[in-house]
């Protein structure tokens, strides 16, 4: 598969100083295909969510070129995003064998089709107690004024800051969302590789995987994701990236992963709480 595209979006957004200025509020939640409802994979929502940073849209919907014209709408003049379709099929010599494929397809937000929208209410997403995903996880938090942000693998165990420390709320929950995608790779968890030395390129990938989880994390509960503050940590990986475009994708997917998994587990201990 051609991966220029995606990672000439992604690139140039990164060394775009304007990506990093959202000065605007966006819908809460994942975004997502606007008639079909599908929410997108780790990839996909990856590039929907550094093309809306880039041109500064709010709505989290999107549409194929197909869906925007059965629609009424219009995209001439307007720059599509790239996606990607993963499915799979039968190969036509062997019934019993399947394979797995990615193909390329561009998409278009909502905002650039002149398809009117039904008024839509922002939605209270944000949690009161932050620290409620991490008992969702079953994972111990220690706050104290000398911790630095950190999670022990070894103690399963999250330390951090307290929360008068950081500017401000999102800021804090921001952070401390980074530190619960890290706890999902728990070998009790989704048993990611959690083994990389610090400034090892395992290590680098796994830190990768958490900042992208916390900014799925974020559009999923209503937190703003400081672009500006967290521009450093997207900067640092270009190298990566741009050697191995792979790398990129596969993080992506872990980091979908792991919010899908704070999620489930986190619906699963409000459901138990209101049946007790």
């Amino acid at each position: 598969m051609n991966y220029d595209r995606i990672l000439d979006l992604v690139m140039s957004a990164m060394q775009d100083e304007t990506t990093w200025r959202k000065t605007w509020q966006s819908q809460p939640g994942l975004h997502q295909n606007w008639v079909t409802k599908h929410v997108y994979s780790g990839t996909n929502q990856l590039m929907t969510m550094i093309a809306s940073w880039k041109y500064g849209y709010t709505q989290p919907y999107w549409l194929t070129y197909k869906q925007v014209i059965d629609l009424g709408g219009n995209v001439k003049g307007q720059k599509a995003t790239p996606a990607i379709y993963f499915g799979s099929g039968k190969d036509k010599k062997d019934e019993d064998k399947t394979y797995k494929f990615a193909k390329p397809y561009n998409i278009f937000n909502i905002e650039q089709t002149g398809i009117e929208l039904p008024p839509i209410e922002m939605r209270q997403t944000k949690l009161e107690r932050p620290y409620e995903i991490a008992q969702a996880l079953n994972v111990e938090v220690e706050s104290a004024p000398h911790h630095n942000p950190s999670y022990s693998p070894s103690r399963d165990l999250i330390r951090m800051p307290m929360p008068g420390q950081f500017e401000s709320d999102d800021a804090h929950q921001s952070t401390f969302y980074h530190e619960c995608i890290h706890a999902t790779g728990h070998h009790s968890r989704l048993d990611r590789d959690m083994t990389g030395a610090f400034g090892s390129e395992d290590y680098a990938k796994e830190e990768f995987v958490a900042e992208l989880g916390s900014v799925f994390l974020c559009a999923e509960l209503g937190v703003t994701y400081d672009l500006q503050q967290h521009a450093s940590y997207f900067n640092s990986w270009q190298k990566a990236i741009e050697s191995d475009p792979k790398y990129l994708l596969k993080a992506a997917t872990a980091a979908r992963k792991a919010t899908e998994y704070c999620m489930s587990q986190f619906t699963l201990m409000r459901k138990y709480d209101k049946a007790a």
